[in-house]
């Protein structure tokens, strides 16, 4: 399965899954108190992340795909926690 079109496979469809993975845990928790809104999407970042390099664990791209989910779903918090919502202004 390590071939070029792993790599795309992991471009295009395994960064924006983690970007809107990141940015739907922290719609989830908006309600949630403050502590908790802040602390879980990190948390679900990392686990999902996790996960999905599990999932590949005999590729080599596994490495490569845990790196760039963490930082796709992260990119994807920071952009939940900016974005304004329910009246609320960034």
């Amino acid at each position: 399965m390590d071939s070029p079109l792993m790599g795309r496979v992991v471009l295009t469809l395994f960064s924006p899954a983690a970007f809107y993975t990141g940015r739907s845990a922290v719609r989830v928790m908006s309600r949630a108190r403050r502590c908790w809104y802040v602390a879980v999407p990190p948390l679900v970042t990392a686990a999902s992340g996790s996960g999905v390099a599990w999932l590949l664990w005999p590729s080599y791209f596994s490495g490569f795909v845990l790196l760039l989910w963490w930082a796709c779903a992260f990119f994807g918090n920071i952009a939940g926690w900016f974005s304004a919502g329910d009246g609320q202004h960034a």
